[in-house]
C-alpha cells in the first residue's frame, strides 16, 4: 500500500480554495483584504468584518475540515460560505465550484464524496463545450479561443498562423468535451484525468493555476476511495511533480502586465508545485471500481439540475460574459446569438466621471487605482459597483455622478441615456468593469 497522507475531500477542496486566497493576497496585499466597496453578493459587511472574513474564514474552514470531529464538515461550510460574503468585484468559476463543493459535502454522506465531485467537472466541462457552440466564438475573428490563444502565444514571442488560430475554438470544444464524457464510464476516467492534467496546466501557466488547483482537488476526490480519503502520496513520483510544476509555472508563467518581479515569479512557483501534487495525488487514485451507489441518483440528478438551471440563465441573458460563460465569447452587449440589443433587458452599467477632488478619506475606502480604471471615459461599470461607489463618495461629499448607459442599436456600444433611473442594489453577476465598446479586445 503507498505510504502518504489521506485528506478528507472538503478538506482538500478547501484547501484549494485558500490556494487562490492566499494569491490575492500575496499579489494584492492584506490590506485589499478589508475593500468592501463591490460585494459579489450585494452584502456590504462593515470593512473591519470584511478583511477578517476574507483573511480567516477559509484557514478556519481548512482546520475544521481536517480536525476528527463529526461536525467539522458543516463548521467547514459555514465558514466556506461566510468567505463568499466577502468576495469583491467579480466571483471566479472556480470560487463557485469550490464552494458549492465544501458546501454540498457539509450534507451528504462521506461515501457520496466522489460522486458528487465527479458530477460536478462532468457539469463544469460540459458546460463550457457547450457554451462555446455559437458562431461569434467558433467562427467570428472577435472569439475568446483565437484572442486568447494569440494573445498568450505573444507574450511568448510566438507568432501563430492564422489557420492555427481559427482552428483553436474548434480545438477547444473537443477537448473540453471529451475530459466531461470521460468522467461517465470509469474506464475512460484515466485517459480523461490525463487529458484534463494537460489542459489545466495550459490554464496555469497561462495565468490561472487557481483554477486548475481547486479542478485538480475535485479530480482527486471523485479518484479516491471514499472510506479512506484522499490519497496525497509520499515518495519520488510526487517530489518531482511538485518540482515540474513549480519550475515550468516559474519559467513559462507570463502577465498581460510584461516581465514579472521575482515576488510573482515565486508566487507562480507555488501555486504551480501545488498543481503539481495534486495532479500526482489523483493519478495516485486511480480510477473507482464504480461510482454508483443505492443513492447516488439523487446526486446525480441535483447537479445535472442545477446544471441545467445554470445553462437556462445563460441563455437567458441573465448570465453571461468569460466571468461565468467560461470564455465562451457570450458578452452581456454586442453582436452575438445572445445580442442583448435584441433582448432588451439587463444588466444595467454606467458611466462613471471622476470628481473635481478626492477627499483623501475616500481613497482609504476605495483603491486609488480602482477610481481611475472606472471614471475612464471607456470603461462601463455594472449598477452594484456604481451604486456602492455613489454611496460611498457621497458620504465624503462628492458624487461619481452615474449615468446610464444602453446598447447602441446595430453596434452594441453603450451611449449615455439622459435622465436614466439611478444604479440600485444588484448581485454582481456580471463583470465589474467591461469596455463600452464590445469589440475592443480584453481579457477581464
Amino acid at each position: 500500500m503507498t505510504a502518504g497522507l489521506r485528506l478528507a475531500p472538503e478538506t482538500a477542496v478547501a484547501a484549494a480554495l485558500l490556494v487562490h486566497q492566499l494569491d490575492r493576497l500575496w499579489d494584492r496585499g492584506t490590506a485589499d483584504a478589508f475593500y468592501n466597496f463591490a460585494p459579489v453578493w450585494g452584502v456590504r459587511m462593515p470593512r473591519r468584518a470584511t478583511g477578517t472574513v476574507a483573511v480567516g474564514a477559509l484557514p478556519a474552514a481548512v482546520t475544521a475540515a481536517a480536525l476528527p470531529w463529526a461536525a467539522g464538515r458543516a463548521v467547514a461550510a459555514v465558514l466556506t460560505a461566510l468567505w463568499l460574503l466577502s468576495v469583491q468585484r467579480r466571483l471566479a468559476n472556480h470560487v463557485w465550484l469550490g464552494s458549492v463543493a465544501v458546501v454540498a459535502m457539509a450534507v451528504l454522506p462521506a461515501r457520496l464524496d466522489p460522486v458528487l465531485a465527479r458530477d460536478l467537472l462532468i457539469g463544469v466541462y460540459l458546460s463550457a463545450a457547450l457554451f462555446k457552440v455559437n458562431a461569434e466564438y467558433l467562427r467570428s475573428d472577435r472569439s475568446a479561443g483565437r484572442l486568447v490563444t494569440a494573445f498568450y502565444a505573444g507574450l511568448h514571442g510566438v507568432s501563430l498562423p492564422r489557420r492555427v488560430l481559427a482552428a483553436a475554438p474548434v480545438a477547444v470544444v473537443v477537448v473540453e468535451a471529451a475530459v466531461g464524457a470521460s468522467l461517465w464510464q470509469t474506464s475512460w476516467a484515466r485517459a480523461g484525468l490525463f487529458a484534463a492534467i494537460g489542459m489545466h496546466w495550459v490554464f496555469g501557466v497561462s495565468g490561472n493555476f487557481t483554477f486548475s488547483v481547486v479542478a485538480l482537488a475535485l479530480w482527486g476526490t471523485a479518484l479516491c476511495d471514499p472510506a479512506h480519503g484522499q490519497l496525497v502520496p509520499f515518495g519520488p513520483g510526487t517530489a518531482a511533480a511538485l518540482l515540474l510544476g513549480a519550475l515550468s509555472a516559474a519559467a513559462l508563467g507570463r502577465t498581460a502586465a510584461g516581465p514579472r518581479p521575482t515576488r510573482t515569479v515565486l508566487r507562480d512557483a507555488g501555486k504551480g508545485g501545488v498543481f503539481g501534487v495534486l495532479c500526482a495525488s489523483a493519478l495516485a487514485a486511480g480510477a473507482p471500481s464504480a461510482w454508483s451507489t443505492a443513492d447516488g441518483g439523487v446526486v446525480d440528478a441535483a447537479v445535472a439540475g442545477a446544471f441545467a438551471v445554470n445553462l437556462a440563465l445563460v441563455v437567458a441573458g441573465l448570465k453571461l460574459e468569460w466571468s461565468f460563460a467560461m470564455f465562451s465569447s457570450l458578452r452581456p452587449f454586442g453582436r452575438t446569438w445572445l445580442d442583448r440589443v435584441r433582448l432588451g433587458s439587463g444588466p444595467r452599467y454606467y458611466l462613471l466621471s471622476l470628481p473635481e477632488r478626492i477627499p483623501a478619506a475616500l481613497l482609504r475606502t476605495v483603491r486609488g487605482e480602482f477610481v481611475h480604471e472606472v471614471t475612464r471615459p471607456d470603461r462601463a461599470v455594472h449598477e452594484l459597483v456604481a451604486f456602492s461607489l455613489e454611496r460611498t463618495a457621497r458620504r465624503h461629499a462628492v458624487s461619481f455622478s452615474p449615468r446610464l448607459l444602453r446598447p447602441e442599436r446595430g453596434t452594441g456600444r453603450l451611449v449615455p441615456v439622459e435622465d436614466g433611473p439611478a444604479p440600485r442594489r444588484r448581485a454582481l453577476l456580471f463583470p465589474a468593469v467591461i469596455p463600452r465598446d464590445p469589440d475592443r479586445h480584453y481579457l477581464g
